[in-house]
């Protein structure tokens, strides 16, 4: 493919960032449509977010995504960050337009996307956040935006997730103990996990997944390696409808590609489209 000024030209940093399905997803939606575009990984430290910013201005770049540890810091040095990124604390995508950076948050509207085409109702139902690290932030928000009836985050240390909540009229905090674990459950329609526990790399797991067994609810994990967690692997043995974090990853992609292409895409279609060539990409 040959490369002119005309290309489109996107990027996702991190550090570290070779982890990242991100160019793997862009690189196939460009080359279904035929796009002139391209679509690249970065390493860029913590301290070179400023740095890197100013050089995808100067490159004429559309615009870029984040990961850690680079979605916090991008707040202070966008020109303009959009509301939901502002409450939820960080940027994920930055778009690029005449000389002026503008951020957005796409994981908020991609866990709605993603819940939707799995067919779950989110408006009047309850919801059980297990963690209140940066993962959960935007699940909080766009689940209570979305008309949830309420939002309970059990997080070990109880302040972190009081801090979370306090400004969300439908969202409580609780500890993260056994008791409370199997009492939320018993009522929730929809139970997430966004800690790392069970992450391949991550020595730490579940101990205890007996509150799952006396629930109803939809299973939701935020990790896709493993592709089935010790959570959604007991979840799926009490018969429980489970989601991994693939689906996330896929939606938000595809919506912070239309704000750095202003292309209208059809996500569901799209999706259908990527999900089987993410999961032979993670060789399931």
């Amino acid at each position: 493919m040959i490369f002119s000024r005309k290309t489109m030209k996107m990027a996702v940093i991190g550090d570290p960032i070779d982890h990242s399905l991100s160019p793997f997803m862009h690189g196939k939606i460009i080359e279904e449509h035929g796009y002139d575009a391209l679509y690249i990984p970065v390493l860029v430290h913590g301290n070179d977010t400023a740095k890197f910013t100013k050089m995808a201005e100067y490159l004429e770049f559309c615009g870029f995504n984040a990961t850690m540890p680079h979605k916090v810091n991008l707040l202070d040095i966008v020109d303009e960050a959009d509301n939901d990124a502002r409450m939820i604390g960080a940027i994920n995508t930055v778009q690029i337009r005449y000389g002026k950076t503008y951020g957005y948050n796409t994981d908020a509207p991609g866990m709605l996307a993603a819940l939707k085409n799995r067919g779950f109702e989110i408006n009047g139902a309850d919801v059980m956040i297990i963690g209140a690290g940066g993962a959960s932030h935007a699940v909080v928000h766009a689940l209570a935006g979305a008309g949830a009836s309420s939002v309970t985050v059990l997080n070990r240390t109880v302040n972190k997730a009081k801090q979370l909540t306090d400004n969300i009229a439908c969202a409580q905090a609780a500890a993260l103990t056994a008791e409370n674990l199997a009492s939320c459950a018993s009522s929730a329609d929809l139970i997430i996990n966004c800690t790392p526990l069970g992450m391949t790399g991550v020595k730490n797991a579940f101990d205890d997944l007996s509150f799952l067994d006396n629930t109803k609810a939809m299973a939701v994990d935020l990790i896709y390696s493993p592709w089935r967690t010790k959570f959604l692997s007991h979840a799926e043995e009490c018969g429980l409808s489970v989601m991994n974090g693939l689906d996330l990853l896929i939606y938000q992609g595809l919506l912070s590609f239309q704000i750095f292409t202003d292309i209208e895409l059809d996500l569901d279609a799209e999706y259908k489209y990527l999900f089987p060539l993410c999961m032979k990409k993670l060789q399931l």
